[in-house]
């Protein structure tokens, strides 16, 4: 018993070797504050101040919403200070993340070790993932396809697997889900990979007595979970709240990454984002500069005619959102996707009446952010769907492994409702005008 509790506080001392031979972040001492700005000038203070010191969690948007900080010990004094000058309330919702982060990121998930079996006990890494998405696919080769979209900037895979066998053949209506494409957002990875197990389990079985089964096999479903493998990988290794791909520094910089959904071409690009390789909300040198953000658009826009509705996966704080999210104007066709919207989220709460989500515009319930998926999804593949759902819990990225399966069941059963919509919907472009 000795021996296993000093092989722990060496594993989890305040600085250690981890698998990549680069000293872990453990983020020690580190304390979120959750701030209330309810003015303009406040949220203009606020992202004038977290350039300079602290990190943003959640990012400043508009009067009366959150914005959620991360200081060091050696910062939380003055950035406390500099907040009860400006007289805006704030509380404090983690007091040690360092803390947080050991006791929902369990051993298995940090150490190097061979592929482990896919389950949804824990978080998996990035081996496990593409192995088990491969062997899934030769397992069930009538109803499945395995899609190689393309690398990362490090060179990983980026795969979709499509779920399928409607009689209809091309004129099949069609659903999208992906996860991962912020690193630090485990659940949105396993997530996608539960919604992925279900659908092969539901097809498999061929169940006819269930209509919402056979709802589920009306559409085909195309689900990558994992848009950021690089970025994943190094979240586990290295940085447990790395939010960006592994793009290699600028020319004079020592800063790491681009910020890639931040980073679609499509109207907005820049806005709510920064030019500056260090900022978490890098855009990168252009539109599209990534390669993972050009290897799905080569992908989806193959299939845009059949794909009614796109889900992108993320987290934290319990939203779903519609577009727009560089602007605070809305489509013409708002209403159809907040309905929508908030047949899914009823849904979830049917299963889990404690979880509530915010349903509205990104920009509006948010704050404005360009360049993202979902506005490209909309406004440049012209599925007549799109939207981002922010997943549990209401306050960190890192949340317990135990609520992979009841946030797995919450977002299957919302997925349901959006088979029922695509199925029904016509082909071709969005007729909505922008």
């Amino acid at each position: 018993m000795r021996f296993i509790q000093l092989i722990f506080l060496l594993f989890f001392s305040d600085a250690f070797t981890s698998p990549t031979g680069d000293t872990y972040m453990t983020y020690d001492k580190h304390t979120v504050l959750r701030i209330y700005p309810t003015t303009e000038d406040d949220v203009q203070f606020l992202r004038d101040l977290t350039d300079k010191i602290c990190e943003i969690m959640k990012f400043p948007g508009i009067p009366g919403r959150p914005v959620d900080v991360m200081c060091p010990p050696e910062d939380i004094a003055k950035f406390k200070e500099l907040i009860a000058e400006k007289g805006i309330l704030v509380e404090e919702i983690i007091d040690d993340m360092g803390s947080l982060i050991r006791e929902k990121v369990s051993l298995s998930s940090r150490m190097k070790r061979q592929v482990a079996s896919m389950n949804w006990n824990d978080y998996q890494r990035y081996d496990t993932i593409i192995r088990w998405m491969e062997e899934t696919a030769l397992a069930h080769p009538t109803f499945t396809k395995l899609i190689d979209m393309g690398r990362s900037v490090e060179g990983r895979k980026l795969y979709v697997l499509k779920i399928g066998m409607s009689p209809l053949g091309d004129n099949t209506r069609a659903v999208w889900l992906d996860g991962g494409i912020h690193a630090r957002e485990w659940i949105s990875v396993s997530t996608a990979t539960y919604i992925l197990k279900n659908l092969i389990t539901n097809f498999a079985a061929q169940n006819k007595t269930d209509c919402s089964d056979e709802v589920i096999r009306s559409v085909d479903w195309y689900i990558a979970p994992l848009l950021n493998p690089d970025g994943y990988e190094f979240t586990h290794t290295d940085d447990r709240l790395w939010r960006k791909n592994r793009r290699a520094p600028l020319t004079g910089s020592s800063c790491y990454g681009v910020d890639l959904n931040r980073n679609w071409g499509v109207a907005g690009y820049g806005v709510g984002a920064s030019s500056k390789g260090c900022s978490e909300v890098y855009q990168g040198t252009a539109e599209n500069s990534e390669p993972e953000t050009q290897a799905i658009i080569n992908t989806i826009l193959k299939y845009t005619n059949n794909i009614r509705v796109y889900v992108s996966l993320h987290s934290y704080g319990q939203y779903w959102l519609t577009s727009w999210g560089y602007k605070n104007d809305l489509p013409e066709d708002y209403d159809k996707l907040v309905n929508l919207g908030r047949k899914g989220a009823t849904a979830i709460r049917c299963i889990n009446p404690s979880r509530v989500y915010t349903v509205g515009s990104g920009a509006g319930v948010l704050y404005a952010a360009g360049g993202a998926s979902d506005d490209y999804m909309k406004a440049v593949a012209k599925i007549p769907y799109s939207f981002t759902i922010e997943l549990p819990n209401e306050f960190t990225f890192v949340l317990d492994p135990s609520e992979i399966i009841p946030v797995g069941n919450e977002v299957w059963a919302a997925m349901k409702e959006m088979a029922s919509e695509a199925a029904r919907h016509p082909l071709g472009p969005d007729p909505a005008t922008f």
